[in-house]
C-alpha cells in the first residue's frame, strides 16, 4: 500500500528532508503541474513553458533522488488559463484580462483554448512538444496522470481530443521531439 501526499502547491523544495529513504518507504509526494495560475507563467513564450518544464524535470529528479518517490498527479497541455471554468464557476482568464477587471491581458483566448479546429498548426506543435516536456519529467520520476480525459468546450485540456487533434500519440511513448529537453 503507498500513501500519497500533496507538496500544497509549494512545490517540492519546501518539503526537502521531510521525509525520506527510507523511513518514507511506502510514501508518495504528488505535484500538479500546471503554468497557468500565475501570471509570471502565464507570461512565458512557448519556448520559455518549454524551457520551465525542463527546469520542473531537473529540480523533481533531485528531489525524489535525496528525499521521497515523486510523481505528476495532474498536467495537461495547456499554456493559459482560457478553458471554461478552469478558475471557477462563471470566472474569467487571466490570459484574457477577464479574471479580474484591471490586470494585465497578456492575449485572445480564440485559437488558445476550446474546439481544436480553431488551433493553428504552430499551436498544435507546441502542444506536441510541451505534452513531450510534461511526460518526460513524468518519466524520470515515479509516473504521471494527465488530467483529464474530457472537458467541454476545452480541448488542450482534453485527452481523447488531444488524441483526436494528434499532439497527444496514440502511443504515449512516441516522440517526435526526443530532445525537447536538450
Amino acid at each position: 500500500m503507498m500513501v500519497m501526499i500533496h507538496d500544497g502547491f509549494l512545490g517540492v523544495n519546501s518539503w526537502q528532508n521531510f521525509l525520506t529513504y527510507p523511513s518514507a518507504q511506502g510514501v508518495i509526494m504528488d505535484i500538479h503541474e500546471y503554468q497557468i495560475f500565475n501570471f509570471d507563467q502565464l507570461e512565458l513564450s512557448f519556448s520559455g513553458h518549454l524551457n520551465y518544464s525542463c527546469q520542473v524535470k531537473d529540480q523533481l529528479t533531485a528531489f525524489e533522488r535525496s528525499n521521497i518517490f515523486t510523481i505528476i498527479g495532474e498536467w495537461s497541455t495547456a499554456p493559459t488559463d482560457c478553458a471554461k471554468w478552469v478558475n471557477g464557476r462563471g470566472v474569467g482568464a487571466r490570459w484574457d484580462g477577464t479574471w479580474q477587471p484591471g490586470n494585465p491581458t497578456l492575449g485572445n483566448c480564440s485559437g488558445m483554448s476550446g474546439n481544436l479546429s480553431t488551433f493553428s498548426n504552430d499551436y498544435k506543435t507546441f502542444l506536441r512538444k510541451y505534452w513531450e516536456s510534461q511526460v518526460d519529467i513524468g518519466e524520470a520520476i515515479q509516473g504521471w496522470v494527465y488530467w483529464t480525459w474530457k472537458v467541454e468546450n476545452a480541448d488542450d485540456w482534453s485527452y481523447q481530443r488531444g488524441l483526436e487533434g494528434g499532439w497527444i500519440p496514440q502511443d504515449p511513448t512516441e516522440r517526435l521531439y526526443p530532445s525537447v529537453c536538450n
